[in-house]
């Protein structure tokens, strides 16, 4: 399924990337803030906010990862005359790991104890990390997108979407909220293709009780900012 029916069904869809940017996008943004407001020895607030940093964490991971592995060697194949460009996109794919690991390393000792030191070190990484995300996404959507839409095939555009899938989480919970993260700011068409390519079963599932879950966490996890 398509989100846009009058698109080439024979090329990559590159709007599709533009719905999982706008969903990391809107989480980076409100990271930092959350992460400033908590209060020093808070560990029952430090917990909440690092589970869902953890969560958010590991999706741009797997995303960035997919893309390494499976777009960028195609890219440079394909169109040589945009190697400087892939190779922005590498770089700046760096950064944004070496900020990832820094956060990673600094949320299970803050989850436990809620000092303030480390909170405003992981306030600081998380504001790094939203900056270079920004630069990168956008882009990314600019000069990348467009040349995939014309050098690569379809099969060879859905192949990092089903690694990053593939290599998330296992849990169904951390599943489900997920799915929430990408659904909250998609538009109708956009809602309807990531539910679309969502297994059967899990698309039950989110109807059930995965929408309320989702609902419920992000009330709680933002309870302290305006969205």
């Amino acid at each position: 399924m398509l989100i846009d029916p009058a698109a080439p069904p024979d090329k990559p869809e590159t709007a599709q990337m533009k719905v999982i940017h706008k969903a990391l996008r809107r989480e980076f943004r409100l990271l930092p803030v959350l992460a400033s407001q908590v209060a020093g020895h808070d560990t029952k607030r430090a917990g909440e906010l690092a589970s869902h940093a953890t969560l958010v964490l590991g999706m741009l991971h797997e995303h960035h990862e997919s893309e390494d592995t499976l777009l960028w060697p195609l890219l440079r194949q394909r169109v040589p005359l945009e190697k400087p460009l892939v190779e922005t996109m590498e770089e700046q794919h760096h950064v944004v790991a070496e900020l990832i690991g820094a956060l990673q390393e600094d949320l299970p000792a803050w989850s436990r104890g809620a000092d303030t030191q480390t909170r405003d070190r992981l306030a600081d990484c998380l504001r790094r990390l939203w900056a270079a995300l920004e630069e990168h996404l956008d882009l990314e959507e600019r000069a990348v997108l467009p040349l995939i839409h014309e050098h690569l095939t379809v099969p060879e555009w859905l192949a990092p979407q089903h690694a990053a899938l593939a290599n998330g989480p296992a849990g169904l919970t951390a599943k489900l909220l997920l799915a929430g993260v990408v659904l909250e700011d998609a538009t109708e068409r956009e809602q309807a293709w990531f539910l679309h390519s969502m297994p059967p079963p899990a698309r039950v599932l989110w109807r059930l009780f995965g929408k309320r879950m989702y609902a419920a966490r992000t009330a709680a996890i933002r309870r302290s900012v305006a969205v």
